[in-house]
């Protein structure tokens, strides 16, 4: 409301995780999108987890089957590794992340659907992922017609619960779609704020932003995060 006192509060917004997540579709909030009720947890989530000691990183020595025989046989993945699928809009990535999310040998899923349109993010979850492949995922959305900030939060926030169960020692599955979006939204804040455009119109922080995240939940010994982020040729 126009002309309304605002005070802040003295401290982020908490969120409690647990088991009990398996299964669900959260916003950026952490709040419940699917209907099935409140989520429990005793767990305070940080926002961002803190940075992996480099002397506690795994080598990556070991094939991770992600279901796919072309990408088994040529593309061969690592457990513990970060990859990136680039595509234009249209040829089939939200499909492949959907064979790979059913498919992989992974204790957990977390998805996180960064920017898509309300539609898409409805038939990736009952046709893409399906009854079996929600069983072992959490999945975040923050759909295009939401605010920058917000993307940026479900973004954070995929990585945060990651890193959460990664710390209990289950193998994690990270997927992003797409990373371009979250870019593109640190892009909005940025330019709003003032911040001088450089390559392409994205200011310095975007740049610095996407690898901070990556740093954060790399594989510890006995127990990893394989991270997989798509990003749209040309900003799209």
């Amino acid at each position: 409301m126009a002309g309304a006192r605002v005070f802040p509060e003295e401290k982020a917004h908490d969120i409690l995780i647990g088991e009990s997540w398996l299964g669900r579709v959260v916003n950026g909030l952490g709040e419940p999108l699917d209907g099935k009720g409140r989520l429990n947890g005793n767990d305070l989530l940080p926002p961002l987890p803190p940075s992996v000691n480099p002397l506690t990183r795994r080598s990556v020595d070991e094939p991770l089957d992600v279901g796919v025989k072309a990408i088994n046989g040529l593309l061969t993945i690592g457990k513990g590794q970060r990859v990136g699928l680039m595509a234009g809009s249209g040829v089939g990535k939200s499909v492949l992340l959907g064979m790979i999310t059913r498919q992989t040998k992974a204790d957990i899923v977390v998805v996180g659907l960064i920017g898509e349109r309300g539609r898409e993010v409805k038939e990736f979850i009952d046709h893409s992922l399906g009854a079996d492949g929600l069983a072992k995922s959490i999945v975040v959305v923050a759909p295009a017609d939401e605010s920058p900030l917000m993307r940026l939060k479900a973004t954070e926030l995929c990585h945060s619960i990651a890193a959460w169960f990664r710390d209990r020692g289950h193998h994690v599955l990270l997927l992003v779609d797409s990373l371009t979006r979250y870019a593109m939204a640190q892009r909005e804040i940025a330019l709003s704020l003032g911040e001088p455009p450089a390559t392409k119109g994205y200011p310095p922080s975007a740049f610095g932003m996407i690898p901070k995240t990556g740093r954060k939940r790399r594989q510890q010994r006995k127990r990893g995060i394989d991270d997989r982020h798509l990003h749209r040729a040309g900003g799209r």
